[in-house]
């Protein structure tokens, strides 16, 4: 009984820090942003391999769902596997509940980026960051496997756990290409390698507008299917706050 309860103390610590981590990506996308030799484009700039950073005339575009609310949830359910399967952030096990809870997820704070070091470009680099909603009173968290894989625990098998990655923020280098009669465009790409979703669609559509515009309508699909829309706002920083924590 005592090795029962420790295995499951055991589950409920690695459901919390799931729930409560976050990972970069680090294989974002085949899509190559252009930089000065040397340097690679991260939030905003361009940087060494020493951490130095060129200043490039970056532009960027952020919309969110909990300051100026710019941006609506339009599939409950397509965005729950986004949050599960493409970024890693909850749902990981057969049962989960409170923080590793996708629906506290899809009830928190949610915002998405768009870079690149100029207007000409033909590549961008999406953030998407996502914050569970806590209550003011208190938390909690668990993540579970089957009853048939503790079953097997007790016998001394071992648990096999869900091997995806964990991506919050989640950045994805993009390609772009003109949409609309040249009226808008696309940027498109799939998933990061380590997860789930390596081999999902992910779409950002913009019927009317370009990158040197102030701001421009915008839809998400995630495998096919809208989940997100709202309009993107030209940022007044190079990080388009990317430094500062997202959420309420």
């Amino acid at each position: 009984m005592k090795k029962f309860i420790f295995l499951i103390a055991g589950f409920l610590v690695s459901a919390f820090v799931v729930a409560c981590g976050s990972g970069s990506s680090d294989n974002n996308g085949g899509a190559v942003i252009q930089c000065p030799a040397g340097t690679t484009f991260q939030n905003g700039y361009c940087v060494g391999a020493n951490g130095g950073v060129v200043q490039t005339g970056s532009v960027g575009f952020y919309s969110e769902n909990w300051y100026n609310r710019s941006m609506t949830v339009t599939s409950g359910s397509g965005m729950r596997e986004f949050l599960k399967n493409a970024m890693g952030v909850c749902d990981r096990e057969h049962a989960s509940g409170g923080l590793a809870d996708c629906s506290s997820w899809l009830s928190g704070a949610f915002d998405i980026v768009m870079q690149s070091p100029n207007t000409q470009t033909n590549a961008v680099q999406m953030t998407f960051r996502a914050k569970p909603k806590v209550s003011p009173y208190g938390y909690y968290s668990y993540s579970i496997p089957s009853g048939g894989q503790l079953a097997g625990a007790l016998l001394g098998f071992p648990v096999v756990t869900n091997p995806s990655a964990v991506r919050n923020p989640l950045q994805l280098n993009m390609t772009v290409s003109v949409t609309n009669n040249y009226q808008g465009f696309e940027a498109r790409g799939y998933g990061d390698f380590y997860t789930n979703s390596n081999r999902s669609l992910i779409q950002v559509q913009i019927a009317k507008g370009k990158l040197e515009d102030s701001r421009f309508d915008y839809r998400i699909a995630y495998r096919g299917e809208i989940i997100v829309t709202g309009t993107f706002v030209r940022c007044n920083t190079a990080d388009c706050g990317l430094s500062a924590p997202i959420g309420y």
